[in-house]
């Protein structure tokens, strides 16, 4: 799968494109939901529905480019919220943490919103 992150002012080298990225960390999503255990032994769950913005993207690519992974640490630091691409779509996020091991770098995205909506 193809992820392009971008950064949300123009920057000449504000564009990463990156591909072959594991899929299993860009699908999950969860409800706004939790369990309340009630004093007669049963409980109550209020669902406040789905929200973009209760997504987290964990990114994992093969570190084969040093350019594309210096690219997304100095975009991971210098800005606040950065522009993800998927096959999804487009979202706004907060970078989250960067890790490098063993020839894979990993780094998360905390979405804030769903850009192409």
């Amino acid at each position: 799968m193809n992820v392009f992150i971008s950064a949300p002012l123009f920057d000449l080298d504000g564009t990463v494109s990156l591909t072959k990225v594991s899929p299993d960390g860009l699908a999950g999503f969860e409800r706004r939901n939790n369990r309340i255990a009630t004093l007669d032994g049963g409980a109550a769950i209020p669902d406040f529905g789905y929200s973009e913005a209760d997504r987290t993207f964990d990114i994992r690519w093969s570190a084969r480019s040093k350019s594309a992974v210096d690219t997304v640490r100095r975009l991971a630091m210098s800005y606040s919220r950065l522009i993800i691409s998927t096959e999804e779509g487009c979202y706004l996020g907060a970078p989250g943490p960067f890790n490098l091991s063993n020839g894979e770098a990993q780094f998360q995205i905390l979405v804030e919103k769903r850009l192409d909506q």
